[in-house]
């Protein structure tokens, strides 16, 4: 979904599914081919509508899997384009829900590696990606939905781009997805952007983070790589003289990746301590600069002391401010060392 011009646009993929199960023999010679449609209307209804106008055959909607929308339309109306697709029948609550800067079109002409199908990318399949390296968790529609609901709460919808990078095929730069940052609104109204590396904290501030890498740095040269995983959050709101401040605890378990020099056990687990949280700070406050919640605070708030949270919402317009945490303490441990052996206090 798009807007532009005072109108509204609907693109719709459509995919060839006649090689997306797993084929034990051949593969297919070439990439199948990917139909784009475009319709335009004053509403969303007339642009999907459009759409009907040349349509070979019936468009299903059920078949929906994934929703993109544009930073245009965000920034103009996401209360009616929301209330559209929570209300029409055919489309499911659990598709996947992504916002984009790009063109939509161009998104949806982006293929997957060697022929799969353009199900094989991260618009449709994004969880194994975020398995090996989570950043920014994938967002259902469902999850939207239940996030932006309340009054004051704010929901984010991860952001993607097309990137030349780090591919290519052959001699040609081959353009693919990626996420590069995350759509963050509150109250129905857009709140504003922040890039992959603003959201660096929000990893460790989730428990669904299945691994994800970290550098230990001294004199701009790389000491260790570390991988940590599975973070385990405690968030405790505390009321101290009519404010709110919050004390965070996080348990997080490491292994070691690479080592380029030695280092003992004691000081890799602090740096790592020290770099988390330094994360979490700066992540937290770019939300308050664009008066959002990132980390969902507020929910934590919400059910241990409701009175208390609507008191902040009626009486402020937002309830954050970069005093609010007050304490952020880290447990680091260091469960494997990979092939290293521990010798004389050092990996």
């Amino acid at each position: 979904m798009d807007y532009k011009d005072g109108k509204y646009i609907a693109y719709a993929q459509l995919l060839d599914f006649s090689n997306v199960a797993r084929l034990e023999g051949a593969r297919p010679d070439k990439q199948p081919p990917v139909w784009i449609g475009r319709g335009e209307g004053i509403t969303m209804t007339e642009a999907l509508n459009q759409l009907y106008k040349d349509a070979q055959q019936r468009l299903f909607w059920g078949h929906v899997s994934t929703l993109i929308l544009s930073n245009k339309l965000l920034k103009q109306d996401i209360k009616t384009s929301i209330d559209f697709i929570n209300r029409y029948r055919e489309i499911r609550y659990n598709i996947l829900l992504y916002a984009t800067k790009e063109s939509i079109e161009d998104v949806f002409k982006t293929k997957s590696f060697f022929t799969l199908s353009g199900l094989s990318t991260i618009l449709h399949e994004p969880r194994e990606g975020y398995k090996q390296r989570s950043y920014i968790q994938p967002i259902q529609f469902f999850q939207f939905i239940r996030d932006s609901d309340p009054v004051g709460q704010t929901a984010y919808i991860p952001s993607i781009k097309i990137s030349t990078e780090n591919w290519k095929e052959e001699d040609n730069k081959a353009p693919l997805l990626r996420n590069d940052g995350a759509f963050f609104v509150r109250n129905k109204h857009l709140q504003g952007w922040l890039s992959e590396s603003d959201l660096n904290g929000l990893r460790w501030m989730d428990e669904k983070t299945v691994r994800s890498p970290l550098w230990i740095v001294e004199d701009d040269q790389p000491i260790v790589s570390i991988v940590l995983e599975k973070p385990k959050i405690k968030i405790t709101p505390v009321i101290h003289n009519e404010q709110v401040i919050y004390n965070i605890n996080i348990v997080v378990q490491a292994g070691i990746n690479e080592k380029l020099k030695e280092i003992s056990e004691n000081k890799l687990i602090a740096n790592t301590e020290k770099i988390i949280r330094d994360e979490i700070l700066k992540t937290f406050e770019k939300g308050v600069e664009i008066n959002s919640d990132v980390n969902k605070l507020g929910e934590i708030l919400y059910r241990e002391n409701p009175q208390k949270w609507n008191k902040e919402i009626k009486e402020k317009r937002f309830f954050l401010n970069k005093d609010s945490i007050e304490q952020i303490n880290i447990q680091v441990n260091l469960v494997n060392s990979g092939k290293l052996k521990y010798q004389d206090g050092h990996y």
